[in-house]
């Protein structure tokens, strides 16, 4: 879930903003957007780019109990 557009898709790149923050682009652009969540408060920080690929691993292709793709939320 990016904070300016709200949404997921599955061939991105991901890397830290200065401040540790995760940051998503769609492969092939230029444009970079912080990873959010649902409940608008600040974004997670992470120790390094590795950690935050591996919690994004953790959720990816999960779904909830009625069938929802679950988004990876910082």
């Amino acid at each position: 879930m990016t904070d300016e557009e709200g949404t997921i898709s599955g061939e991105l790149d991901v890397m830290l903003d200065d401040a540790g923050r995760g940051l998503v682009r769609y492969r092939d652009t230029d444009t970079w957007y912080t990873i959010g969540n649902l409940e608008g408060e600040p974004a997670r920080t992470w120790e390094c780019v590795a950690d935050l690929v591996k919690a994004i691993k953790k959720v990816a292709g999960t779904r909830d109990a009625v069938g929802n793709a679950v988004v990876f939320e910082a």
